[in-house]
């Protein structure tokens, strides 16, 4: 009997990309939108060069705040329905990779390529469902099962190279980059003197840096495999440790 071969063409492999805010210019747009005073320009109030100072600033108090390094970075890929390969970002270099599926809110399971191998030798044969876990296979990225819709994957992973520019914001998860806007689109409203819409996107970007923080030390302590006891699982403890 003859051996089964498969012919790959580039159609079969789906290329992650630096997301929708993928470049600084972008947000600087993104922005423009939200105050509504037409196309900004270096003339303007706020000028293009305020607005990018501004979300440079935001970027630099995300990174402090929550420990973003230019040597991690972030891109993005939008499944293709019973599509399971996905060609690696051209940056890639190794590592440590986590991949969370954003339109779930969920983080993949990493598969080891051996057990990967093992346990799913064709993965073209598995039926189309909610992705449960990935692996690395030649500079690719394999899922399984092959995604049913279209979800939205963010990989984050190190990278070759250096932070070439102050403007980049690709080592940014995309929701931090919306958080960028919001600071710099308060900082429009107060060089517009609108101080009432600048305190409500300077309590927007306010509650999401605590929300964000919340998330981040449930993360942490999730990682090291810590499980929080309710109020009346650690009275019970107490009740029975004295009275034992």
């Amino acid at each position: 009997m003859a051996a089964l071969t498969t012919t790959w063409t580039e159609n079969d492999v789906v290329a992650f990309t630096a997301g929708t805010l993928n470049v600084i210019a972008n947000c600087i747009t993104y922005v423009e939108s939200k105050i509504q005073r037409g196309t900004l320009s270096v003339s303007t109030t706020p000028s293009t060069t305020q607005v990018q100072w501004e979300l440079i600033r935001a970027k630099e108090e995300l990174c402090e705040v929550f420990g973003f390094t230019w040597q991690r970075k972030y891109s993005y890929a939008d499944t293709v329905a019973g599509t399971y390969r996905y060609a690696l970002p051209a940056d890639f270099n190794g590592g440590d990779i986590s991949l969370r599926d954003t339109t779930n809110n969920v983080a993949l399971q990493w598969i080891d390529n051996f057990k990967f191998n093992l346990k799913f030798p064709d993965p073209s044969v598995e039926p189309n469902n909610k992705i449960a876990g990935f692996t690395i296979k030649d500079r690719e990225l394999w899922l399984i099962p092959p995604p049913g819709g279209v979800k939205r994957l963010e990989l984050e992973y190190g990278r070759s190279g250096d932070d070439a520019t102050a403007t980049d914001i690709s080592y940014l998860p995309e929701m931090m980059r919306f958080k960028m806007c919001d600071f710099a689109i308060y900082q429009a409203f107060l060089l517009l003197q609108e101080y009432q819409t600048a305190s409500m996107y300077k309590a927007n970007w306010m509650e999401s840096i605590k929300k964000s923080k919340r998330q981040s030390g449930k993360q942490r302590w999730a990682d090291t495999g810590f499980q929080a006891l309710t109020w009346q699982q650690q009275y019970s403890a107490r009740y029975n440790q004295v009275n034992r």
